[in-house]
């Protein structure tokens, strides 16, 4: 109603500042559209494609707006820096499961600030990294938890959806025909290896062990 009683005078200026309010109000309510946020403006799609470029501007802010209302991140009290990154990384899985959106936009939605990665600098610096070691660690954590999480949502949707996902075609590939794939038949597969929570903690603990391995052999060069 309101962007239809503002369509009635003049078209109104816009800005940013306006454009990301609009946005807010129409991710409250539903997915942000061009649409959806011209008519909340009371201006015409072509206007506010001039002002932002088009969706992917739009759908950024909403990502942007919606890492705002992220609980904290995880306290290190009684935690090793380990245990830390793998509180670290469910924190982000968790809201990249609840928010698509921010995946798509990663570190440049979840962190617009970089406050968040700030914090995560200093917490490791604080465990014994130095500032480049403990940035580095920081940003693999995250990009395994990127990949781990798109793939975890195109299995999702494929579930929801009624079709076979990619792991559930390799277990019936296994019992099937064995002999196909001798390796894979080889570690007797089960439920486990294709639960996506185990699954994730693997993956994690598989960064976790790079990034202690690179810490060492840095640490090691620099006494050379």
């Amino acid at each position: 109603m309101a962007g239809a009683e503002r369509r009635r005078g003049r078209t109104p200026s816009i800005n940013r500042k306006l454009i990301e309010r609009a946005v807010r109000e129409v991710g409250a309510n539903g997915e942000v559209t061009m649409h959806g946020v011209a008519s909340e403006l009371g201006v015409n799609v072509t206007t506010l494609y001039r002002h932002t470029g088009g969706l992917d501007a739009l759908l950024q802010m909403h990502a942007s707006n919606v890492s705002t209302r992220l609980p904290p991140m995880p306290a290190t009290a009684g935690q090793s820096w380990q245990d830390w990154l793998r509180s670290l990384a469910e924190f982000y899985r968790t809201a990249f499961l609840e928010t698509p959106d921010l995946l798509q936009y990663a570190q440049a939605a979840l962190d617009p600030d970089f406050e968040r990665l700030e914090q995560a600098t200093k917490t490791l610096v604080e465990y014994g990294f130095s500032p480049r070691e403990a940035a580095r660690a920081h940003a693999f954590l995250v990009n395994t938890v990127v990949g781990y999480v798109h793939q975890e949502l195109q299995t999702r949707a494929e579930i929801a959806g009624g079709s076979t996902p990619t792991y559930a075609s390799l277990a019936e590939t296994l019992r099937s025909d064995a002999s196909s794939l001798p390796t894979l038949s080889s570690l007797s597969l089960d439920d486990d290896d294709f639960d996506l929570d185990t699954n994730f903690r693997y993956f994690v603990n598989y960064t976790i062990d790079g990034i202690a391995a690179r810490t060492r052999t840095s640490r090691a060069d620099k006494l050379r």
